[in-house]
């Protein structure tokens, strides 16, 4: 019976990209995708993998219809929110303001009006430009 004076170590090779892995590695060092059969489960891992198979998983295309869906509810809120925000602006700087006149009494009125335009404005700009850029990504 023969000694083994020195044991072998072991490979994990990657079943994203065939790379050959130290066995105590938990990622692949070519393109990062989990080894173990922890980390393949664990939605941070996968989330942070650079392999192309996780990231089309991760970071889905978005639909047309989606797409449409949020130009078409968004949109109109948004245009509607910067349009009340510019109208509110027009009407304090040209208003005429006597010591205790008309544009006092406007601006404490419409600042609870104009602070929910500049809350929904935001959110309606927001909903689109991350809808927008998930539509117009290039799949790798």
């Amino acid at each position: 019976m023969e000694q083994i004076d020195e044991i072998e170590s072991v490979e994990l090779i990657c079943v994203r990209c065939g790379h050959a892995n130290d066995d105590r590695a938990s990622r692949c060092s070519k393109c990062n995708s989990p080894l173990d059969a922890f980390a393949s489960s664990s939605p941070w891992e996968m989330g942070t993998a650079t392999s192309s198979a996780y990231s089309a998983v991760s970071n889905p295309k978005t639909k047309s219809i989606i797409f449409w869906g949020a130009w078409l509810y968004f949109g109109p809120s948004a245009i509607g929110a910067i349009w009340y925000v510019v109208g509110f602006v027009v009407v304090l700087v040209t208003v005429e303001r006597p010591e205790h006149g008309r544009g006092g009494e406007l601006a404490g009125a419409g600042i609870l009006g104009l602070i929910l335009a500049l809350l929904y404005g935001a959110l309606s700009i927001w909903a689109l430009w991350s809808v927008s850029k998930g539509y117009f990504r290039k799949q790798e």
